[in-house]
């Protein structure tokens, strides 16, 4: 009855006042336009616009940055469904089945689902950050550096059976990704690292620049060999844009898995939304009957990761709130705004500012709402546009890759890097490799590399604190099992091919 009590009160800060209304559409509308154009990013747009907060009271500014923050991760499907361009990293898995379907002409279908799934998991987030927030945090302080370092090999290892691409060919591409996370300064030593002295390689390979690279250039690469074909140009009547609900409805058991593995993933410091979104996808094609239509456009793997995404927004909060850790880069950003009104995060914070925590709690659902409003009746208008420049559709892409990744530092080393990922993205598609699993070594290298150092720094140099804690032997055990699983997989492919090749 109290938590109804904290978040009716909540509810009704955000909903009575016409400014907090006002920055809270403002803010759903800028995240979506900056989600939806890939190389700015929602991180980037929430840094710029804190200052405007400065003479804001304490719950405007904060709506106003969750609003943003909640906007981004629903404009990030679009370009990655409309262009095969992702908006950010966590939206990359949107584009293995999303690009299909919009290709196939199905374009308001995916929109539309999407909309739905990312609306699912916004509110499946929500639930978790109200009913679980003080609880969970406590959950997340016992995954320490061995336990982030085994978690991460474990997802690495399960995203050999995410693509259709042999298991070869998909962990070499995750080694080749992870080889270019560690291009660079050493974050310890501060030695270089395969930069051959070029001084704009010292912050190493920017994710934005190889995102497009691999992606949109590649399509581009491959739209000119193909002596640009379009295939958005076929007419779409109204009402297919807008899908029966009954058919909406059929996925939603993927939603919810989806949108639970994000929230759950969320609340962890540092592992972010794109680990949730390559989690929640590969489950889905590990339980699902047609694991070959993932990939070729099959809409649970569209629903599953947008759920995923959205929901570990309200995951992401839990740290930044209960802990003052902030769950993500743009959990960063809202832990700024909150010490700029003044507040400390923290388990104080929830009995000192009560009003304004769960007011900005209740933002999630508000803006949630009015995201799925803005989404849905925009439908049209994205699938009119994409019809639109159909016949430009190949220099456009271009364009707004080039654009994309200048716009990142103004700097045209970037730009230069983003065409040498974009050829190597083509031969990798050319020779059967795996895009994402490549993207993804270079999402969670970093990740996997810090924590393997930390995990040594604290224990001394003892390989034991990878199996001596619960958590950390439980994790460690699955991975064994993991690897016995692929290799047994993989000698029962040869003596079925040995089979078949006795009986030809």
């Amino acid at each position: 009855m109290e938590l109804l009590t904290l978040l009716g009160g909540g509810l009704a800060s955000v909903l009575s006042d016409p400014a907090t209304l006002a920055w809270c559409a403002l803010g759903v509308t800028i995240g979506t336009v900056v989600g939806a154009l890939p190389g700015i990013g929602t991180v980037t747009t929430m840094a710029v616009l804190l200052p405007l907060t400065f003479g804001l009271s304490p719950v405007s500014a904060l709506v106003l940055l969750v609003a943003i923050y909640m906007g981004g991760m629903f404009g990030g499907r679009i370009s990655s469904i409309l262009l095969n361009i992702p908006g950010d990293a966590s939206s990359v898995v949107s584009t293995f089945d999303g690009y299909p379907l919009a290709r196939s002409g199905r374009v308001g279908y995916a929109l539309t689902l999407s909309a739905v799934a990312s609306f699912v998991g916004g509110m499946i987030g929500f639930v978790g950050l109200a009913l679980l927030a003080a609880t969970l945090a406590q959950a997340a302080i016992l995954f320490g550096p061995a336990e982030y370092f085994l978690l991460v090999t474990l997802v690495l290892l399960l995203t050999s059976g995410i693509t259709n691409s042999t298991r070869t060919k998909a962990i070499a591409a995750v080694g080749i990704g992870v080889l270019i996370s560690t291009v660079g300064l050493d974050r310890v030593t501060g030695d270089e690292r395969f930069t051959w002295g070029v001084v704009d390689l010292w912050d190493g390979a920017d994710l934005v620049v190889v995102a497009i690279g691999i992606f949109g250039l590649s399509e581009v690469f491959v739209r000119v060999r193909d002596g640009g074909t379009v295939d958005h140009a076929t007419r779409v009547s109204l009402r297919s844009l807008f899908p029966p609900a009954r058919s909406i409805v059929r996925y939603s058991p993927s939603m919810a898995r989806g949108g639970l593995i994000g929230f759950l993933i969320g609340i962890f410091p540092g592992a972010g939304a794109s680990m949730a979104t390559f989690i929640a996808y590969a489950t889905e094609k590990l339980f699902g009957k047609d694991r070959d239509s993932f990939g070729k456009g099959n809409p649970r793997g569209l629903a599953a990761p947008e759920a995923a995404d959205n929901a570990s927004v309200g995951g992401a909060l839990i740290p930044t709130l209960a802990l003052g850790i902030p769950g993500s880069a743009s959990g960063a950003m809202i832990l700024g705004g909150l010490v700029m009104v003044g507040l400390q995060p923290g388990p104080a914070l929830f009995t000192k500012s009560s009003d304004i925590v769960w007011a900005v709690i209740a933002a999630v659902v508000v803006a949630n709402v009015m995201l799925l409003v803005l989404n849905t009746a925009l439908v049209p208008f994205f699938a009119g546009a994409l019809r639109a420049v159909s016949p430009f559709l190949t220099a456009f892409i271009a364009s707004l890759c080039f654009v994309g990744v200048y716009s990142l530092r103004s700097n045209f080393f970037d730009v230069g890097l983003m065409v040498v990922f974009g050829i190597v993205g083509y031969l990798m598609r050319r020779s059967g490799y795996p895009l994402t699993n490549l993207l993804l070594g270079v999402i969670l290298g970093p990740m996997l590399e810090d924590n393997l150092r930390r995990a040594l720094l604290v224990s001394k140099g003892e390989w034991s604190v990878f199996w001596s804690g619960p958590v950390a032997a439980t994790l460690l055990a699955v991975i064994v099992v993991a690897v016995a699983g692929l290799v047994a997989h993989g000698l029962w492919q040869i003596r079925g091919e040995r089979r078949q090749d006795v009986r030809l």
